[in-house]
């Protein structure tokens, strides 16, 4: 009878998936996987670490199935694990490489797949933060991040030596840090400025 049933609400259907039931994971994953390769696949550009993201992400689904709340909407749980999961593979790979220009933008471009008003308050929060600099530090900052240039080349622009810039920008790194600290939300940035471009 349970191979039959055809889920005509999200609840029931997440009822299902909670007691674990099979049919219910499957009808899961045929709903939501396409949409959450795509969400990887449009940050990371990369379609196999994607695939492997979407399997990892349904795998965690699969079990915290028991922590699901059936009376919220599903797609911004879903979502949230993929972004999650996400994360923890762009920390794994700044590791080993540096995100180029274009996979920034594919990444900040990507960063709701529900809503792009997240990232203008990203924006605003990050540019508080920027604010909290001292503004050696915040021009040196700037054009270390968001520039892309090297201490060498700042160290040129602003006629003082490659150890100042690296001084200013361990400075710098220590202040956002609290400030990220403080604006839990804005992780993603963090990894951004922090880990990818040090």
């Amino acid at each position: 009878m349970d191979c039959n049933k055809v889920y005509t609400s999200e609840v029931s259907l997440l009822r299902d998936l909670k007691l674990g039931k099979e049919k219910a994971f499957r009808e899961i994953f045929s709903r939501y996987h396409h949409r959450v390769y795509r969400y990887v696949l449009k940050i990371s550009g990369n379609s196999n670490l994607s695939e492997e993201i979407a399997q990892d992400v349904f795998v965690k689904i699969w079990d915290y199935r028991a922590n699901i709340d059936e009376n919220r909407q599903f797609s911004f749980f879903i979502f949230k694990v993929a972004k999650n999961a996400m994360l923890n593979a762009l920390k794994k790979e700044a590791v080993h490489n540096r995100l180029l220009e274009d996979d920034v933008i594919n990444l900040v471009s990507g960063i709701s797949p529900e809503d792009d008003y997240l990232w203008k308050q990203y924006c605003e929060i990050l540019e508080q933060g920027l604010m909290n600099l001292p503004e050696k530090c915040r021009v040196i900052f700037e054009k270390s991040r968001f520039e892309g240039k090297s201490y060498e080349e700042i160290a040129a622009d602003l006629g003082i030596s490659k150890n100042t810039v690296r001084l200013q920008i361990i400075k710098s790194l220590k202040i956002m840090r609290d400030f990220f600290r403080q604006h839990p939300e804005m992780e993603i940035i963090k990894i951004l400025l922090i880990l990818h471009y040090c």
